[in-house]
């Protein structure tokens, strides 16, 4: 991964070096010395003098590679201005749906007639940069990390000295699929390790992933309704939720149904059957509620998000007009099958992606013990919370906040929005089940956006004043 650094990253290899040396012996003096405390016959050790950190990244943190040729398919920022024919590149085909579980084929192999669906996870994102702009993604995190005295590994080959690790992975495929990767990485990590704990810093999304894994480890969704055990040889101290939209996001059906562009004005927008491709966006909608939807009078409209008919009815997604129209000159049945195909397809992801919904936020009766939660939680941005229901010339159209429809008007748009942090809701940023509940040990309330929190001095100072709490409360 090495290679992959940015500049600044590589500049300070010497000086790491010396850091290392300075951490292995460390490393040595505390293998003499007692472990810490965590399930029985687990023995626990920090190695550098830290509890290893293993952050995870929502969806579209990771860097993704074709194997075959090379390519940077998604990560530079000329995928963000100038993504391939509306981001297909990206687009999973719907026809392969690849089980949860360890990778037993090669990168890319997974599916003949589709090597490119399994692609490989170099790095994180750390910035994205253009003439005159620069977005900072994960450098910051790191940066702050590195002067606490954190050194970066790689999470598939750590060293004794490392201590701070990202989970790269192909963050199109569903939440379990990735659940599956993460406990084999951890698993190598406490093998490395001499058995070990962990911390995880969830970000988005990924919060899912990482309560899946303390509630019911890898099992699938009939183990976990079932109450099966399951065992590992790793033990996660703190879970750190940033920006998790525990509940769903209902800005994830903006995005499965507008697009969008991620660089404002100049940018191309990555086409709605693109998203619609994407697995874990339907995980992340929201499961919870019956009141999405409203009329032009503010009444509440009964309509089923889960439902693969109201999709259809609503024009929601690969189903609206345009993408229609845009697949109806240049069929990509490669990609996204006939209508038939798509209609299995969602109704596949729908019931998944409720069922884990609903698994995740009720009680395990293995929940891990002496585990710890800490959040950090945003209401400082007006969040799309519900959307209006309207037709126009016949047809169906949906509107969400920031859409002109409702921004003009003001009591339209007071019934779309609730307090959040733009992309979840206050409310989901909550949305754990009592046993979770009561594992928080520290609750704080940042500014800014979605991703702010790891940007900025305010959140990155709360995690680290998280990583330093101690676990006895």
């Amino acid at each position: 991964m090495r290679e992959h650094w940015p500049r600044q990253l590589r500049s300070r290899a010497v000086a790491g070096a010396f850091r290392a040396l300075l951490a292995l012996l460390l490393a040595f003096t505390l293998s003499c010395a007692s472990p810490g405390t965590g399930p029985p016959g687990v023995r626990l050790s920090t190695m550098g003098g830290h509890t290893p950190v293993v952050f995870v990244p929502g969806v579209t943190g990771t860097k993704l590679v074709d194997p075959r040729d090379g390519e940077l398919v998604w990560g530079s920022s000329k995928q963000l201005v100038f993504p391939r024919d509306g981001g297909y590149r990206l687009a999973l085909p719907l026809a392969q749906l690849a089980p949860p579980g360890p990778v037993t084929a090669a990168p890319g192999s997974d599916n003949p007639a589709h090597p490119q669906s399994r692609y490989e996870t170099p790095e994180p994102l750390w910035q994205m940069r253009l003439p005159g702009w620069t977005k900072p993604i994960y450098l910051p995190l790191l940066e702050r990390f590195e002067q606490a005295g954190y050194r970066l590994g790689e999470l598939t080959s750590p060293e004794p000295a490392d201590d701070l690790f990202f989970f790269n992975y192909d963050w199109r495929y569903g939440n379990l699929d990735a659940v599956h990767r993460l406990d084999d990485q951890l698993e190598a990590l406490s093998e490395a390790r001499g058995g070990t704990e962990v911390d995880l810093i969830c970000q988005s999304n990924a919060a899912k992933i990482c309560r899946w894994l303390a509630k019911y480890g890898t099992l699938d969704p009939d183990g976990a309704d079932a109450g099966v055990a399951w065992q590992r040889g790793y033990h996660i101290r703190k879970l750190i939720l940033i920006g998790a939209s525990n509940n769903g996001a209902l800005r994830v059906l903006q995005l499965l149904l507008q697009g969008r562009n991620y660089v404002p004005l100049v940018g191309r927008r990555m086409f709605p059957e693109t998203f619609f491709s994407i697995r874990p966006l339907f995980e992340d909608l929201p499961a919870d509620r019956d009141d999405l939807f409203f009329d032009e009078g503010g009444s509440n409209l009964a309509v089923d998000l889960f439902d693969a008919r109201n999709w259809l009815e609503y024009g929601w997604s690969i189903f609206s007009r345009d993408a229609s129209e845009r697949l109806r000159r240049e069929p990509r049945t490669d990609l996204f099958g006939d209508r038939e195909a798509q209609l299995d397809y969602l109704r596949r992801q729908l019931r998944s992606a409720r069922r884990i919904q609903l698994l995740l936020a009720r009680d395990s009766e293995h929940f891990q013990e002496n585990l710890r939660y800490y959040r950090l939680e945003n209401e400082s941005s007006p969040t799309i919370d519900r959307a209006l229901l309207t037709r126009k010339r016949g047809d169906w159209r949906t509107y969400f906040l920031g859409d002109r429809r409702i921004d003009r008007d003001p009591v339209l748009r007071k019934l779309a929005a609730a307090p959040g942090d733009g992309h979840a809701v206050l409310s989901s940023q909550r949305g754990l089940s009592p046993q979770e509940v009561a594992a928080i040990s520290d609750s704080r309330m940042v500014t800014g956006g979605h991703f702010e929190a790891i940007v900025e001095p305010e959140g990155l100072d709360a995690i680290m004043a998280f990583l330093a709490a101690r676990d006895d409360s």
